[in-house]
């Protein structure tokens, strides 16, 4: 491919769950109704199926089902939101096949994380041999998702990054290993027309888009979408004294609805402050009472702010 394919736009991209009835069967209902609350919230993207939306734990099927459900909503609510979908399998073989299928279901782009099952023979050649073949074989633009906490530690290095980038059909990163240091180190080795810099989490966007993020994959966004793209817009106005109290704002509720209790807090904490969240896939557990306390306890001060915007 000697021409760039698609750029991935900067902004907010929020990384939403995957929705259950008690008996796991998909919740179409309650994704509509999420995707409702973000569509036109200010920002760029939803990512189906990353991390946070239990890709590990849907079929294929169940994936498309997401998806199409998915693209039916923001067809109807803001058709300029992007659709991303993460595609993921222990092969270049399997990913292939599932971005096709994302992308026969209106995926935009495809956020893909590097192989790990087989980790003593994952090293930086492997990961560019696997980026290369997906990319050139993927009918839609790549995002790479570097989160060693799910990969087993595979954290892929910034030299094999920046030459990845090279790589027409490769749009982008997603930074969920909090390394601003990489983001900055990949802005000064990468075009931002041709290579889009995201950090993968709310709690150091600022310090992320100071050495040239342009946007961010924030759980956090599932509830607070308004407060992160707001966060973005003082920054590029300047305003990086009011930017910074409110990046202050955003560190507890992120550790709240992220880390504290893991992606059982992510549910948790939405159906504390949402009112609907649901339950996750066997073996997953809910939070607890206390834990569901805490969280909102976390949230009270931001909530304050995102209802004002």
């Amino acid at each position: 491919m000697a021409l760039r394919n698609a750029q991935l736009p900067g902004g907010t991209y929020v990384p939403i769950p995957t929705f259950f009835h008690a008996n796991e069967d998909l919740d179409l209902v309650t994704l509509d109704r999420h995707v409702t609350y973000l569509a036109n919230s200010g920002i760029t993207g939803i990512i189906f199926m990353g991390s946070t939306g239990e890709a590990i734990h849907l079929s294929d099927e169940e994936r498309r089902i997401v998806l199409r459900k998915g693209r039916e909503v923001l067809k109807r609510e803001n058709p300029a939101v992007k659709i991303v979908a993460g595609c993921g399998a222990p092969s270049a073989r399997g990913t292939i096949k599932l971005i096709k299928d994302a992308a026969s279901e209106g995926a935009e782009f495809t956020l893909v994380l590097p192989p790990s099952y087989y980790r003593n023979r994952i090293n930086a050649e492997s990961i560019k041999h696997y980026f290369k073949r997906v990319a050139d074989e993927s009918p839609i633009p790549i995002i790479i998702y570097n989160f060693p906490g799910v990969t087993q530690g595979v954290d892929i290095d910034v030299e094999t990054m920046a030459e990845l980038a090279r790589h027409p059909n490769i749009a982008g990163v997603k930074g969920t290993d909090g390394n601003v240091g990489k983001v900055g180190y990949l802005a000064t080795h990468t075009s931002p027309r041709e290579f889009t810099l995201l950090a993968g989490s709310a709690d150091f966007f600022l310090p992320a888009l100071t050495v040239g993020a342009v946007g961010v994959v924030p759980g956090l966004g599932n509830v607070t979408p308004k407060a992160i793209v707001r966060l973005q817009k003082l920054y590029e106005e300047g305003k990086l004294a009011e930017a910074t109290e409110l990046q202050k704002k955003l560190v507890k509720p992120d550790d709240a609805f992220n880390r504290w209790y893991g992606l059982s807090g992510v549910k948790g904490g939405m159906e504390t402050v949402l009112g609907y969240g649901g339950p996750l896939r066997n073996p997953l557990l809910p939070v607890t009472a206390e834990e569901k306390s805490k969280i909102k306890a976390a949230f009270d001060e931001i909530m304050v702010i995102e209802k004002s915007l």
